[in-house]
């Protein structure tokens, strides 16, 4: 059995999952202050494997939390630390401009909903920020868009207003309109972001001539999604997948 394990740092959260046989097995998931947690967690993933001989597939688009964990790595867990898209890249190909830098979230995304669709599809990441990506009937990724997510659209009200107060995301129920400051606020953000989602894979069914799949992944996307009519279906950790899809490539090719 060949074990090994994969951390996607985030920009509010990290999370991390044991690879079996290039699988993805158990799953971790904590705020980045929770950081000392997944390494623990990653350390008895790979108890049972020599020092020298573990590897740990890491992907990360906040540079800080990154260089933090790095040296935790190397003193808790040893061995390889193999980071996508420097050692190796996301298994997709891309219609991308030449000099474009892309967050390998996205990437990694993309490539594991190819994987098991196999079929265009609309990749919907719903965190700290929604990034909504196309890739095409041949399993390319042409890009997508960006939109804040729920949280940073309520922090951003609160720090820009006088008078609307700082508060945590609740799914609104019942009637559409607030009837307080405080829902009409959640109520605005989710009609943002699920409406800004439905107009962008609008206008990329309408571009591509056709109506692809559309999945979502991310820590939002069962409470924005789960029950769209325009989502096909909700996805859990599709960036872990995608590093899992990656290492048992990479795995099988080297012993090949």
């Amino acid at each position: 059995m060949n074990t090994a394990a994969a951390i996607s740092i985030g920009n509010s959260s990290i999370r991390a999952g044991r690879l079996v046989d290039g699988d993805l097995d158990e799953t971790i998931d904590r705020p980045l202050e929770g950081m000392p947690e997944v390494v623990a967690a990653v350390e008895a993933w790979l108890a049972d494997v020599e020092r020298g001989e573990r590897a740990v597939v890491l992907a990360s688009v906040n540079r800080p939390a990154a260089d933090a964990l790095r040296p935790l790595l190397a003193d808790r867990i040893g061995g390889d630390l193999v980071e996508m898209e420097r050692d190796l890249a996301a298994p997709i190909g891309r219609g991308l401009d030449p000099e474009s830098i892309i967050g390998v979230d996205r990437l990694l995304a993309a490539a594991a909903a190819w994987h098991e669709i196999t079929q265009a599809c609309i990749v919907i990441d719903a965190g700290t920020a929604v990034t909504v990506d196309f890739v095409d009937g041949e399993g390319v990724f042409q890009g997508g868009a960006i939109l804040p997510g729920i949280g940073a659209m309520l922090r951003t009200l609160a720090a820009s207003t006088d008078l609307l107060p700082d508060l945590e995301f609740v799914e609104p129920e019942g009637e559409p309109w607030g009837r307080n400051t405080a829902d009409a606020m959640r109520r605005g953000v989710h009609g943002a972001v699920t409406g800004g989602v439905w107009k962008l894979v609008e206008r990329y069914a309408l571009a591509y001539g056709g109506f692809p799949l559309v999945v979502a992944t991310g820590g939002d996307a069962p409470t924005l999604f789960q029950d769209d009519e325009l989502v096909s279906r909700v996805i859990p950790d599709l960036v872990l997948k995608g590093m899992a899809l990656a290492w048992k490539t990479a795995t099988e090719d080297a012993e090949s």
